[in-house]
This record gives C-alpha cells, structure tokens and sequence, in this order.
C-alpha cells in the first residue's frame, strides 16, 4: 500500500483542550492528541455535529510544563470519522506556519523512536 502522507506521524499522548471555530468562547472541549506530524494532528474527542467539522479551523490547548505554561496549535479540520458512539477522531492541518512553528513542530514529531509516546508536561 501506497504511503499517501507527506511526513511521518509520531504518536503523541496528549491531554489537551479544542475549540471549533463558530461555537461560543465557552465551548472548549476536553480532547485528546493522537498523533503529530510536521503538518498536523490527529486528535480524539467527543462532538454533537462532527459532520459539520471538515473545513473549520481548530486551536488545541496542551499544558506543556505543569499547569503553569500551555502551547497553543490551530489548524484546519480535513477529515473526521467516527470511532464510537460517542467518540471522533478528527484530522486537522496546521495553516501558515512560521519558521520558529516549524521549527517547534520538528522538534515535537522527531521526539521518540518511533515506539516510544511523546508526552507533554
């Protein structure tokens, strides 16, 4: 099978908090970060609409050091399937990065070997 990504996707163990762009200041949302790659995230989490989410932008939330320092990553939803009842899996795209972006994101999805889980905090 054809490899159809353009960078390798680490895996990632992150807790974090998303917000869909249109919902009210108040709807960040308990998520979960799969995997990272120089272009984007797959994340996990639970939604009422998700056959609304492709095309809208997204800013995920991780605590990078404790609770004292959070990073901050938004991006554009691409695809979204469902993975329980309850449950999705969303895939966004990181827009207009800047070099120190990269240069952060490289660092982040260069983290491991492969078999290890990168975690924040």
């Amino acid at each position: 099978m054809e490899n159809r990504r353009r960078a390798p996707r680490q895996s990632a163990c992150w807790s974090g908090f998303c917000h869909v762009e249109g919902e009210s200041a108040s709807g960040w949302r308990d998520c979960r970060i799969i995997d990272i790659s120089m272009f984007g995230f797959g994340i996990r989490m639970q939604h009422p609409r998700p056959s609304g989410l492709v095309g809208k932008r997204v800013s995920v939330e991780v605590p990078a050091v404790g609770d004292s320092i959070n990073v901050r990553f938004e991006g554009e939803v691409k695809n979204v399937a469902r993975t329980t009842l309850r449950s999705i899996r969303i895939g966004i795209e990181f827009i207009h990065l800047s070099n120190t972006e990269r240069a952060i994101l490289e660092v982040l999805s260069r983290a491991g070997d492969g078999n290890q889980v990168l975690t924040l905090a």
